[in-house]
């Protein structure tokens, strides 16, 4: 009887921390204006999309947010909408197997004028190791049509844009566990002017905290392209970058204490 009731507790406890691991809140503080947050990367918005990589062999959440509108604009004039469902499984193309998704509300419908949230979770393999340019089916009801339509995010929602999950080598050197960089990452808002660059930029840095950082720029699989050491005072900071010898792209730029690292993306553009 002992073990029967350990191995209940066990079990229970298992249960409820996989709950709190795979399940999501929305974020309230997201505009009404907002259909899905983060909103997409593109070359006009280099800090958006998934910031956060994963890496090999750790375990990876990231939360999407999503704040369905009462009318779609459709070439006839808006609509109004009854509710918006992705597929409780399959929905997410090009996500790496290791993973799985579930959402908040559990159905995966999001009725007009609510928020809900997909929490994206799983742990990568070394086979994994890419970056996985998502797109997500979600099928919209109007109210009064018998059969919904089919939208692809981010492109039917913004053209030219993307949802990219890297995946890096187990051991890089942002592999961090989600509470520890989201902790650190609060301490620091940075970025970089101007964005697109065609070379020269400058990467403002607002601290809560001051020391000795490593400021690194990547490409967006991880290899590091640049390092240096700087002192980091409270308030804000500046710091001169030239990536004129980089091609065009998307790279990555973090500052980093040697145990956890804040990231965002920047992108050289030389028309």
């Amino acid at each position: 009887m002992k073990k029967v009731i350990l191995l209940f507790l066990g079990l229970t406890t298992w249960s409820f921390i996989y709950a709190q691991e795979t399940s999501c809140d929305p974020d309230q503080t997201v505009a009404d204006t907002v259909v899905v947050s983060p909103l997409p990367q593109s070359a006009e918005r280099p800090d958006g999309g998934i910031i956060d990589t994963a890496c090999a062999n750790e375990y990876y959440r990231f939360v999407f947010t999503f704040n369905i509108p009462t009318t779609y604009d459709t070439p006839f004039g808006p609509a109004p909408i009854d509710n918006v469902r992705v597929a409780p499984d399959g929905a997410i193309e090009n996500l790496p197997a290791s993973f799985d998704y579930v959402c908040n509300p559990p159905n995966c419908i999001f009725n007009a004028e609510t928020k809900g949230c997909v929490v994206l979770f799983g742990t990568a393999t070394p086979g994994e190791v890419m970056a996985h340019d998502l797109k997500v089916a979600a099928d919209v009801a109007i109210t009064g049509v018998p059969l919904p339509f089919t939208l692809t995010l981010p492109d039917d929602l913004e053209p030219a844009s993307h949802y990219y999950l890297v995946v890096k080598p187990a051991g890089s050197a942002n592999c961090l566990m989600v509470d520890t960089y989201e902790q650190f990452a609060s301490q620091f808002s940075i970025s970089n002017q101007p964005n697109p660059t065609s070379g020269w930029t400058q990467i403002m840095v607002n601290a809560q905290i001051g020391g000795a950082f490593d400021f690194f720029v990547s490409d967006v699989m991880g290899q590091r392209l640049y390092r240096e050491q700087v002192m980091i005072l409270p308030g804000e900071n500046i710091i001169d970058y030239n990536g004129s010898h980089l091609p065009n792209g998307v790279y990555l730029y973090s500052l980093s204490n040697g145990r956890e690292m804040v990231t965002h993306k920047m992108v050289i553009n030389r028309r």
